[in-house]
This record gives C-alpha cells, sequence and structure tokens, in this order.
C-alpha cells in the first residue's frame, strides 16, 4: 500500500489579517470624510447655495455661523432670492435665505422720503424691528440725518441719499433673521448690523446717490 504523501509544515493563513487591514483602512477614509464634512458644515451654515445665498456676493465675507445649524451635515438652504431693480426712487433690493423650509435672513434696502422718526414707527408695525431697540452709533456725510438701530434679530439703518435736483431722501435698510440661534445677545446683534451695513454701503453707490455719499461702518457698535 502506498504510503499518504507528506503534506509538509503548515503555512499561517493570513486572509484574516490581511482583511482586518483592509477594513481598518476603510473605516479610517469613511471617518475622515464624516469629520471633514462635519467640520466644514460647521462654518458654513449655507451648503451648495452659489452666489443668490450671499446676496449676489454682498455678503460673502461675513460669517453666518449665527444661524444655528440643524444636524452634522448643516442647513440646507431649500430657496433662496436675490433681487436688484432700479436706481433713484426707485431703486429696491430683496435678499431672502430660506433653510429647512423656513426663513433665515430677510433683507430688504428702499429709498424712502420720511422722516427719522416715520420710518422707525413703520418698520415697528411691520413687525421689521422686533423687541427691544437699541440705538447703534452712526454718522452721515455734510451733518444729514441718519439713524442706525438694533432689535431681535433684526437692524435697521436709515442712511441719507441725495437725489438728482438736489431731492432729499434715505434708503431704508432692514434685515430681519429669524434664524439666528440668539437673536437678542449683543454679539448676534452687531452681526445682524454688519449686514446691514454691507448692504448700505452696496445700495447707496448703486441707487445713484450723489456725492459725497455716507458710508456705514461694517464693524458696527452699539450707540454710548
Amino acid at each position: 500500500m502506498t504510503e499518504p504523501l507528506d503534506p509538509g509544515p503548515e503555512v499561517p493563513v493570513s486572509t484574516n489579517s490581511a482583511f482586518r487591514k483592509r477594513l481598518a483602512v476603510g473605516l479610517l477614509a469613511v471617518l475622515c470624510l464624516a469629520a471633514g464634512t462635519v467640520v466644514g458644515d460647521r462654518f458654513i451654515p449655507f451648503r451648495g447655495t452659489g452666489a443668490a445665498a450671499d446676496c449676489g456676493g454682498i455678503l460673502s465675507a461675513v460669517d453666518m455661523g449665527f444661524i444655528e445649524q440643524t444636524g452634522f451635515t448643516g442647513r440646507h438652504v431649500t430657496s433662496t432670492k436675490f433681487t436688484e431693480s432700479g436706481a433713484g426712487d426707485a431703486y429696491r433690493l430683496d435678499c431672502m435665505i430660506d433653510g429647512d423650509d423656513t426663513t433665515q435672513l430677510d433683507a430688504r434696502v428702499r429709498v424712502v422720503t420720511t422722516d427719522a422718526e416715520a420710518w422707525e414707527n413703520d418698520l415697528k408695525e411691520r413687525g421689521r424691528l422686533p423687541g427691544e431697540t437699541k440705538p447703534l452709533s452712526t454718522t452721515a456725510a455734510g451733518g444729514q440725518k441718519a439713524a442706525a438701530l438694533s432689535g431681535d434679530s433684526s437692524a435697521a439703518l436709515y442712511v441719507p441719499c441725495r437725489l438728482d435736483g438736489d431731492a432729499t431722501a434715505h434708503l431704508s435698510v432692514s434685515v430681519e433673521a429669524p434664524g439666528a440661534s440668539d437673536g437678542n445677545t449683543d454679539s448676534q446683534r452687531l452681526t445682524i448690523a454688519a449686514i446691514a451695513s454691507r448692504l448700505a454701503n452696496h445700495s447707496v453707490l448703486e441707487a445713484g446717490c450723489a456725492k459725497p455719499v455716507s458710508t456705514t461702518d461694517q464693524t458696527p457698535s452699539f450707540a454710548s
């Protein structure tokens, strides 16, 4: 009878080790990707929005982190709207950002001929300057009348604009941020006021206001 062949010494099988290595590499890649997404969304509250999400580029340098995030992937914008038209007393600007099917930011610029008191009362009546109102520091060219106010999750500016024929008018800039995580704190009030200031400095040129134009401080502070 033929003796069975000697199979020789056993060779260790490394299949399990190789599988575990591939699994570890795969998990590491997934974790890195997830971490990058979370970190990115933490500082970019509106994802994949395009130019309209920052009011046609006017607010591109503004940190929108004061608007509360939802979940690990950040707030997704479902719709955006930015329109700007006209000149002189027909000038108008609208910028609205919606996220999670609710309005997060609503900014408007109009040309008005009312005095500062009537302007403020109108904004309050329409709910665009809610809560406690705090004055902001502001100045205007040539000693013209100007006003700047901070509300709860809102801000409004009354900026002089001399039109053709020396007609006296003002730009009414109002910003509401109902999506603010804590819009009644001083820090978030000033952030919203900074948004209004950027819109005012853009609009005073686009509306065709005669020089010298009044620009506003893009890092506003409360009046002392």
